[in-house]
Parts: C-alpha cells; structure tokens; sequence
C-alpha cells in the first residue's frame, strides 16, 4: 500500500474518532438538558445552546418527531410550516440517498451500531437540496426491548460536501484525461516507406485509421512546405515556414 493511501486512511480513522467524540458529547448534552427541564422544546434549547444544529426528537413508536425551530430553519421554514410528523423527513430525502440513510438508520435501530450517522440531502422550501450531517442515538426503549425515543441533530455541511463532490469530479476527469493519453503510449511500429503503423494484431493500418481507434483525434489534410516544394517547385512559399 502506498504512502499516500497510508495517509488517506489514517486521515480517515481520525475523522470517524472525532465524530464519535462529538456524538458522546452530544449525547452527554442531551441527556443533562432532559434532567433540567420537563419542556420538551426548553430542554433542547438547553442542550444545543451555542450551537447552530438543527436538533430532532423521534418516538419510534408512534413516529412522532419534535423538530427544533433551527432545523425548519435549516430548510427555509418557519415554526409552523412542518408538523410533527416523521414523513416531514421521509418525504425531503433525496431519492438517490435513501437507501443509505435508512440502512444506517435501521443498523443503529437494531443494535448493530452504537451511533445513527449520515449524511444526504435534504429538500428545501425553495426547491434546492442541502447537504446535512444526520446524527442520533437511541436513548430509552419500550419495554419489550425496542427503540422508544431516538433523538440527534442536522448539522449543514453544504459547502463542505460541495467542495468534495467537485474535487472527486476533478479527479475523475483527469483520471479519464489521463487514460486516454496512455492509449497511444508505449513503442509503435511503423513502416519507414509508408509511414503504416502495425497493430497488436499484426495488421498494417494507416496513421490516421489508427490514431482514430486509439483517441478522440480528428484529422484534416493538408500538404506540408517540403512536400509542397517536391510537388509544386512553381509554388511561391515565402510565407510558409519549413520546420
């Protein structure tokens, strides 16, 4: 493995142990902001105090989900624009982050992992999409053993994605540029008479044929000054440069 990918995984590692950080943090904030105030919406202002998330409350149960002020916001929304509905949710996730979403909902939901961690996109007042980090936990269950109140936040992490998405674009690009130039690379035999090139079939074609099966090249003909001279000795070439 090189050691740049060395890097870009230890890079990797740091960031998945900082999320956790934050996540115990935010769950440790969560859980002292319920134990100062019977108000539901008190306490969550209590807990995010400071900070600019959008902070989410979720009965598993009865699929009822307090929605902060900050996280309507977060959308274009006023207060009384979204109900208290989980499908207020549901029904903003981007079609093509979906299914990612809902597996890691359901891994954390089932115990398989110790946090709720996504992020998608989410639909907007005005018809745009924003990039959102999704975190949540569960933090009691019923009394058969299953998820009860499972709360978490938004965070906007809209021009960090956008950046990311744009240089993985770039890199794409010139990785694809850069596969095209390597067609033509390595040793070619060409005729020294004709100027045919033999490919790896052993057939014998000519440049242009080849270069056309091998790049996205075009040609137009033309004659050059050296050749023009043997063709056409009569031709005034003053202008014309021989290289």
């Amino acid at each position: 493995m090189s050691k740049q990918k060395i890097q870009s995984l230890n890079d990797e590692i740091s960031e998945l142990k900082q999320e956790i950080t934050n996540l115990k943090c935010l769950a440790t904030k969560l859980s002292e902001a319920a134990s100062h105030s019977q108000d539901k919406e008190t306490s969550w202002i209590y807990a995010m105090e400071g900070n600019m998330d959008g902070v989410w409350d979720w009965n598993a149960v009865t699929n009822q989900v307090y929605f902060s002020p900050r996280w309507k916001e977060m959308l274009g929304f006023v207060d009384d624009e979204i109900s208290n509905e989980l499908a207020e949710w549901d029904k903003r996730l981007h079609p093509e982050d979906r299914e990612a979403v809902y597996k890691d909902l359901n891994d954390h939901l089932q115990g398989k992992t110790p946090f709720y961690h996504n992020e998608h996109r989410l639909l907007c007042k005005d018809g745009s999409y924003l990039w959102i980090l999704d975190r949540g936990k569960i933090f009691s269950w019923t009394e058969e053993g299953k998820p009860l109140r499972v709360v978490g936040a938004h965070t906007d992490i809209h021009v960090r994605k956008e950046a990311e998405l744009e240089n993985q674009r770039l890199v794409l690009e010139l990785s694809e540029a850069l596969d095209k130039v390597n067609l033509l690379s390595g040793f070619l035999p060409i005729c020294a008479s004709c100027k045919n090139i033999r490919d790896d079939k052993g057939y014998w074609n000519k440049i242009e044929s080849y270069i056309s099966k091998h790049s996205e090249a075009e040609f137009s003909h033309a004659i050059c000054p050296a050749c023009t001279k043997k063709l056409y000795p009569g031709l005034d070439l003053k202008n014309e440069k021989d290289d």
